[in-house]
């Protein structure tokens, strides 16, 4: 297999636990509600000359927001009563669910998002409502670099083998 090959062999393996380890953080925190982010999050290793990049990608735009939250602002009355019912939240009755909508806008508008009462274990299983990206890769680092440094210290032990043999 040619070096190129094996490295991106490795590189496609870690963007693959990559992957994996961001959508269970992503379920820890609580941010399931439509499940697009988790569904569609996906890496590409790409080489461009001698650089090689595992990308991390995904079908919405909003990853940032879920990442690093938001400041106050007013997000639109009609996203966040499509949220509630992507969320599962229960209401008795449509007026109910309007004054839930009214509820969460009002708390956002002061806090931004996260707001602190999401930090509630009812919605996130490790405490945690923002850096899911910053999570992953800090826990990842050392084991993604130990990873490459076994892989290009085969890759010269079998080059330098080939090239003392001949």
């Amino acid at each position: 297999m040619k070096i190129e090959q094996q490295i991106e062999k490795e590189l496609d393996a870690i963007g693959r636990t990559l992957v994996q380890r961001l959508r269970k953080e992503l379920v820890n925190q609580g941010h399931i509600a439509t499940g697009k982010l988790h569904d569609t999050t996906r890496h590409k290793v790409h080489f461009k000359g001698n650089v090689a990049t595992i990308k991390i990608v995904s079908k919405t735009n909003y990853s940032k927001a879920v990442n690093e939250g938001t400041k106050p602002h007013s997000p639109p009355k009609d996203a966040i009563l499509d949220w509630i019912d992507d969320k599962g939240i229960t209401y008795a009755n449509e007026t109910e669910k309007h004054q839930i909508a009214e509820a969460i806008i009002s708390r956002i508008e002061i806090e931004g998002t996260p707001t602190k009462g999401s930090y509630n274990p009812d919605y996130t299983s490790n405490g945690y409502r923002k850096g899911y990206i910053n999570r992953v890769v800090g826990f990842s680092k050392k084991g993604i670099k130990n990873k490459l440094q076994k892989k290009f210290g085969d890759i010269i032990k079998t080059e330098f083998r080939k090239a003392t043999k001949k």
